[in-house]
């Protein structure tokens, strides 16, 4: 008798191959909306109770300096209030950060074997419990501990990332291969977009009514999403297989995914990895920068002027992003839609590092509109590299190494704002710089890669390890779909 137990093949619907209609963007348009509503405003509350710490709260709805006095003791005063503001934006990134690296990756990887509703539902009960820590810390003058608390548990469920790369995992499932650069560019866009609309009005909002309504409102949002992930999006991958199996699976998805292979596949995917993961931290932590830097001199703004420039940003990102994208696709290839969201981000942050004046910086923001399309063009890269099977695993690698970015980019770029904020605050905008920079030259690598072994992709069948060429693939899954659309 055979006693070696067989793996559980796994079971998808009917029709699992071909492009279903699977409304995922409703879910993320709202969570963004949730996210963007918190995500500037908590930084907000964090200055205001530590001017409130020092006596400075007369003058807030006003300006976020002191009456722009030059007096010695008052520039020392105020050096030392943003001095702490940073350190505790530093330790709410980073304590959220590393268990976010490591919920996601598990929870998305084994998302190929137990569904992606399941991670999805967990993201969600994070992020309102995180909420609701906001409301009590709020509420009853709590510590600030309890916020880097609240943070800490919402990323043990696997944080924003979490829900963000599951999603990308479902459209990877429903999508055509030679489709997916353009759904994720639409999914991308929903995010700045959703992020932007949040924050329109949200500075009198604050001003009018405190912190605790808009957490109020992203909390209801939150909870609106769960019956939607229950009831209305349709599982992608349906399977029989346990938590347990998925858990062991985790492992052996992990090392199908690096395996090497004849077509320089383990250098490409790693390659493609680490673009994602310089350019993502490197953009993703310049708003809280951004934020840090016009709550001193010159710029002193107030609540209402951060809500507007937090508005501002992401929308013309998410028209930069779905505009830009659809017309540099018809002229340029992957890499070349790469490296022009690149040179955008680049003038952002050296525009933003030398900005004296606020109309300069909301002038910058239209220059840096194309800055998010390297996100989506390498994920869409990343997507037709692997084989279906892999796609959480893929996902969940990509939220990790985000994670880490989240992790890494407090510690790193928030600290070295810390030390230079007084002495040379455009250091870590020439910093990121920099890093850009050196992604560009990854990109051309990348694009040299392909030269010379070849322009089409290749991607590892997880059930027996062979290679098969994308091409042919995707050309037979396309006259196969389309045969049965005209049926």
């Amino acid at each position: 008798m055979n006693t070696t137990e067989k793996e559980p093949p796994i079971v998808r619907r009917p029709g699992a191959n071909r492009p279903r209609r699977v409304f995922i963007e409703p879910a993320m348009l709202l969570v963004m909306i949730g996210v963007g509503l918190t995500a500037p405003i908590t930084i907000q509350y964090v200055n205001h109770r530590v001017r409130q710490k020092y006596n400075l709260t007369s003058e807030t709805s006003k300006s976020n300096c002191l009456n722009d006095s030059d007096d010695a003791n008052d520039s020392s005063l105020q050096d030392q209030v943003q001095q702490e503001v940073t350190a505790w934006s530093l330790a709410y990134g980073a304590c959220g950060a590393f268990p976010m690296l490591i919920s996601t990756t598990i929870f998305a990887t084994i998302s190929d074997t137990i569904g992606r509703k399941i991670p999805l539902l967990l993201s969600n009960f994070g992020i309102i419990a995180q909420c609701l820590i906001v409301i009590t810390v709020a509420y009853l003058s709590l510590p600030l501990t309890y916020l880097v608390i609240g943070n800490f548990v919402w990323n043990c469920f696997g944080g924003y990332q979490l829900f963000f790369s599951v999603s990308l995992a479902i459209v990877a499932d429903t999508a055509k291969k030679r489709q997916r650069t353009m759904k994720f560019i639409i999914l991308q866009t929903l995010v700045m977009c959703g992020s932007g609309l949040a924050q329109v009005g949200v500075g009198y909002w604050v001003d009018a009514t405190g912190f605790i309504p808009p957490y109020c409102l992203a909390a209801g949002l939150f909870m609106i999403v769960v019956p939607y992930i229950i009831f209305i999006i349709p599982e992608t991958v349906t399977t029989k297989q346990s938590i347990c199996f998925g858990l062991t699976k985790f492992f052996s998805s992990v090392r199908i995914l690096f395996t090497s292979t004849k077509s320089q596949r383990r250098i490409k995917i790693i390659l493609l990895f680490l673009c994602h993961f310089l350019v993502f931290t490197t953009v993703m932590y310049f708003m809280p920068v951004v934020y840090l830097k016009v709550l001193s001199k010159p710029f002193c703004w107030n609540s209402v002027l951060i809500g507007y420039y937090s508005a501002s940003q992401p929308i013309f990102a998410g028209i930069g992003l779905l505009c830009g994208g659809y017309i540099l696709k018809q002229c340029l290839g992957d890499y070349g839609m790469i490296i022009v969201g690149l040179l955008s981000g680049i003038l952002l942050m050296i525009g933003v590092g030398i900005a004296t004046t606020t109309e300069e910086l909301f002038i910058v923001a239209g220059i840096g509109a194309l800055r998010n399309i390297p996100f989506a063009v390498l994920m869409a890269l990343l997507s037709k590299t692997v084989d279906d099977k892999q796609q959480g695993t893929l996902f969940a690698f990509v939220g990790a190494l985000e994670g880490l970015g989240l992790f890494l980019g407090p510690i790193t770029l928030g600290s070295l704002y810390k030390i230079t904020v007084e002495t040379y605050p455009a250091t870590v905008f020439i910093t990121m710089t920099g890093i850009l920079l050196i992604n560009m030259c990854l990109v051309c690598v990348l694009k040299y890669l392909e030269l010379r072994h070849g322009s089409y992709y290749t991607r590892l069948d997880s059930s027996d390890n062979t290679i098969q060429a994308e091409e042919d693939d995707d050309d037979e899954n396309a006259r196969a779909d389309d045969s049965m659309d005209h049926q």
